[in-house]
């Protein structure tokens, strides 16, 4: 990357709900991980406000993804995510 040009854009899903400790620490350790090497673009979705989500997922969340591939649910990945993310 050219340190004058700006990080690429990662587009997000973080499949979420009100209140949700989990999903609190989940984004927090994404953002510790990304530490500026991409632009994030991240679509917080609630569960709740969906009722085919809410019966998919259930207490199932967060879950994060990257398209319709689902890079980790409860707890972040960082390594999945860096294998998965665009170079």
């Amino acid at each position: 990357m050219n340190p004058a040009s700006p990080p690429p854009v990662l587009a997000l899903t973080l499949l979420t709900r009100e209140d949700c400790p989990l999903c609190m620490e989940l984004r927090e350790a994404l953002e510790a991980w990304n530490a500026g090497r991409y632009t994030l673009a991240i679509d917080f979705v609630d569960v709740d406000d969906d009722p085919l989500l809410r019966a998919r997922h259930g207490t199932r969340v967060p879950v994060l993804l990257l398209g319709d591939t689902e890079i980790c649910a409860g707890h972040f990945d960082a390594a999945r995510l860096h294998a998965l993310a665009p170079a």
